[in-house]
């Protein structure tokens, strides 16, 4: 039995409006494709991605510059890639905390001045820098008497110290007879300038 479309009359009434224009020759043929015009918009995902990569990457770089002295001290293979690649000074890092005094004597020497021995400890797995030492001589009140800053370059002829390791010191120095007189003890402090 051959198969013969519904006629518009007997389509229910839903139907009967879209099945009164169409035709069964027309219906055969496939209908023709309008041009959809491409939007600007259609190019905003790629820009969001191009923007999302910029960003990262900048990101990175940012990274590279603020931990470069950390990076070079873990891994000293890429001292030359980044001073080239940030043209700028790559130094030690400088960790107050890694950095301990493990022993210090202060005594009076017997040809004159005073002499102040420390050991430095590095507590990292990586070198730090050398830090500068703060040594306050007090009196009996515990009331600070004279007070000196030594430089990293007085303390030790490395700039850092290597990781796990230890610095000794030794620094010898003068003071006033009047001073002198007065002085039963010292501190030591040290951090970076």
């Amino acid at each position: 039995m051959p198969l013969t479309p519904p006629s518009v009359a007997d389509a229910p009434p839903l139907f009967r409006a879209a099945m009164a224009t169409a035709t069964v020759g027309e219906a055969a043929k496939p209908a023709p494709r309008a041009e959809i015009p491409v939007s600007p918009q259609a190019s905003w995902p790629v820009l969001w991605v191009m923007g999302a990569a910029l960003l990262a990457v900048v990101l990175m770089w940012q990274f590279l510059l603020a931990q470069r002295n950390w990076l070079v001290a873990e891994e000293p293979a890429l001292r030359p890639v980044l001073s080239a690649l940030c043209a700028c000074e790559i130094t030690w890092p400088r960790e107050p905390e890694a950095v301990l005094i493990e022993s210090s004597s202060f005594t009076e020497n017997p040809e004159g001045g005073y002499t102040v021995q420390l050991r430095l400890k590095n507590t990292q797995h990586h070198p730090v820098a050398m830090p500068a030492l703060e040594l306050s001589l007090t009196d009996l009140q515990d009331q600070v008497l004279v007070r000196r800053v030594f430089t990293a370059d007085e303390l030790s002829a490395k700039d850092h110290v290597q990781a796990l390791r230890d610095v000794r010191s030794t620094l010898n120095f003068d003071l006033d007879d009047k001073v002198s007189q007065r002085i039963t003890g010292f501190r030591a402090f040290i951090f970076y300038p």
